[in-house]
């Protein structure tokens, strides 16, 4: 008889001096349940520290969404890895879900799932069919994503460290880590089910800020390269056509996107 595979919850958060927030990620849980490791970075004297055995804590002097969600994979011993925030709530059968997943699809490299905002619906709008996929047009969170360790360590998958919070774009690292599983042959599935819910959902209007266009674009660019300037010529249209941006600001979002294209190019010479 085969054991149950380990899950293990990977937190990133910031400046932590207690485990009082797990309570709100655990409520229908407890923390001692669960295998956890929280990566903790703060330039505060007083570091977090765990006295359950089940909880370790890494505290790091580097900061950046996508530093701490690499530590946190280059640490773990679990054997299949959920990626969290210190804002999310899991709902009660979260684990029963992902180890179902696993099972069901056991190929699977990546499996994201759904969450729910704080209104308890969708937070977006989810593909209707579930099972493995082969393309990377779904955006993508980074709470819905888990791993099998196995796997992202014997290919030393990692976020792209310019892409995330706190760094130089400020997102699209799902989608970046999602295409280079998908590109090493790897396979890939979405599962049409929540796990968490996620009160800090954005808003879609936030899809014409300039710094998420940049983002967007670089993304793509490191995806299609020159053909990047055909598909942002597409997504500015798409952006006004969805009241992301007025009309008369469609030449500044390309300007944007261009920038986000120049810029990933100076870093990857």
């Amino acid at each position: 008889m085969t054991s149950e595979p380990t899950l293990e919850i990977l937190i990133s958060t910031m400046n932590r001096k207690d485990l009082n927030f797990l309570k709100a990620i655990f409520t229908y849980h407890q923390p001692i349940d669960f295998l956890i490791l929280i990566v903790n970075q703060t330039k505060l004297k007083e570091d977090l520290v765990s006295d359950e055995d089940n909880i370790r804590v890494i505290n790091s002097r580097e900061f950046g969404l996508s530093k701490s969600r690499n530590l946190a994979i280059e640490n773990s011993i679990g054997d299949i890895l959920v990626i969290a925030d210190d804002d999310i709530e899991y709902l009660p059968n979260f684990k029963k879900t992902i180890l179902e997943a696993y099972e069901k699809y056991n190929q699977a490299s990546l499996i994201s799932f759904q969450y729910l905002d704080k209104h308890s619906a969708l937070s977006k709008i989810y593909p209707k069919k579930e099972g493995y996929i082969k393309h990377t047009k779904q955006y993508l969170s980074s709470v819905e994503m888990t791993f099998k360790a196995s796997h992202i360590q014997e290919h030393k998958l990692r976020f792209n460290v310019d892409f995330g919070l706190g760094a130089k774009f400020v997102c699209a690292e799902e989608q970046l880590l999602r295409h280079e599983v998908i590109s090493r042959g790897l396979k890939v599935v979405f599962v049409g089910t929540p796990i968490l819910i996620h009160k800090g959902k954005t808003s879609a209007s936030d899809m014409g800020r300039p710094n998420l266009i940049r983002a967007t674009t670089a993304y793509k660019y490191l995806v299609y390269k020159n053909w990047a300037y055909i598909w942002l010529f597409k997504y500015v249209f798409f952006l006004y056509r969805h009241d992301c941006i007025p009309f008369v600001d469609m030449l500044k979002a390309y300007r944007y996107g261009q920038e986000g294209i120049l810029e990933i190019i100076r870093t990857n010479r």
